[in-house]
């Protein structure tokens, strides 16, 4: 499952990138390429967060493993 979302996440991006490229796209001040890598840091900022809190909310509290 985790080589399809890879690979899926890589095809949207690259489609992204040459839609950037050959429109023009204007996003939060950055204008071509650099709008849609923008737009992919910032899917990857939110999705580290996201991560971040499922992991807290599974594993809440650290312990010492003792033998």
């Amino acid at each position: 499952m985790i080589c399809i979302s890879s690979f899926l996440f890589q095809k949207v991006a690259g489609h992204l990138f040459v839609y950037a490229g050959e429109s023009n796209m204007h996003f939060m001040g950055f204008e071509g390429k650099p709008a849609g890598y923008f737009i992919i840091f910032c899917y990857c900022a939110v999705a580290y967060l996201i991560g971040w809190v499922v992991m807290k909310s599974l594993a809440p509290k650290y312990e010492p493993i003792s033998e």
